[in-house]
């Protein structure tokens, strides 16, 4: 057994991961509740000694009335109004209360999950960034400066090159990643969403734990050279796509939290800054590993 899978097995007070960088650190409060991973962020969990860029507290609460107005209601989860992020989680099988409630500060470097102690009394160990809070979090954070979350299969190349190739679920995309995984010995960081942060004078794709139905996900990352928006095709065709039209496309494919006015801002800025340096291309392609070759051909991949 790995280290690593050593670490998932022994639930523990502390638990670190690492989502592009940014590293959280869950600490439970919690009387006789250890907190653990689950299998899709096994590989995300955080080794290294490195002080954590936010410090998220897990303990027992029986109050989770309600804390403000509604500002945007997911079904699964909702959004309140006020300086601090403040989300609340709902199972059906559970009933209308909510059974976790996350609170963050307005710069995202401490938090806390409450766990409703009624509904879940009878865990002894739990993974209390458990989807969709973990995205929900670093999507937030993100748009505090730091990137952005594309609805995106993300390639790197064996010697650190990274396209991602955009599109809307049945567009093609992870089909278009595992021929050139299978075929050119690539790596692909997420098959349905990457984060993109920039570098100086470059941008970054890394691996996030939310893929799609391949269930392909890395916690590695790469240089951002080209973009390609899958489209199906009669044949093979690149187009070059203006950055006004780029940015709206990237938009549209993006997961940010649009009802917070300060992050929006952000993240539009973001997309324009990423548009203006990196060629965007609507790429329509045959479902074949001639889309592979085509590509190779046309954009030295």
């Amino acid at each position: 057994m790995t280290a690593v899978a050593d670490r998932v097995q022994q639930a523990s007070d502390i638990l670190d991961l690492t989502f592009a960088g940014i590293k959280w650190r869950l600490r439970s409060y919690c009387h006789e509740l250890k907190v653990c991973t689950d299998p899709r962020t096994t590989e995300f969990l955080s080794g290294d000694n490195a002080a954590p860029h936010v410090n998220v507290d897990v303990r027992w609460s029986s109050d989770f009335h309600v804390p403000g107005a509604v500002i945007f209601d997911a079904g699964l989860w909702r959004a309140y109004a006020g300086d601090d992020y403040v989300f609340d989680f709902i199972a059906e099988k559970l009933g209308p209360t909510p059974y976790k409630r996350a609170i963050f500060n307005p710069n995202f470097t401490r938090g806390e999950v409450l766990l409703n102690q009624l509904l879940l009394q009878d865990q002894d160990s739990y993974y209390p960034f458990e989807y969709p809070l973990d995205e929900l979090a670093m999507m937030h954070r993100l748009a505090l400066g730091h990137g952005v979350e594309l609805h995106s299969c993300g390639l790197a190349t064996p010697d650190g090159r990274g396209y991602l190739f955009v599109g809307h679920s049945g567009a093609g995309k992870s089909t278009l990643g595992k021929q050139l995984v299978s075929e050119r010995n690539g790596r692909i960081l997420s098959d349905d969403r990457v984060i993109v942060t920039r570098e100086e004078e470059s941008f970054r794709i890394h691996g996030t734990p939310w893929h799609g139905e391949a269930g392909l996900a890395h916690n590695s990352s790469a240089e951002l050279k080209a973009i390609f928006l899958i489209q199906h095709g009669r044949q093979n065709e690149l187009v070059r796509v203006a950055p006004s039209q780029a940015s709206a496309e990237l938009f549209a494919r993006s997961f940010v939290p649009w009802y917070r006015p300060e992050s929006l801002g952000f993240s539009l800025g973001f997309m324009q800054s990423i548009v203006s340096a990196i060629p965007i291309y609507i790429f329509r392609c045959l479902p074949n590993p001639t889309a592979v070759e085509f590509l190779e051909a046309n954009c030295a991949l």
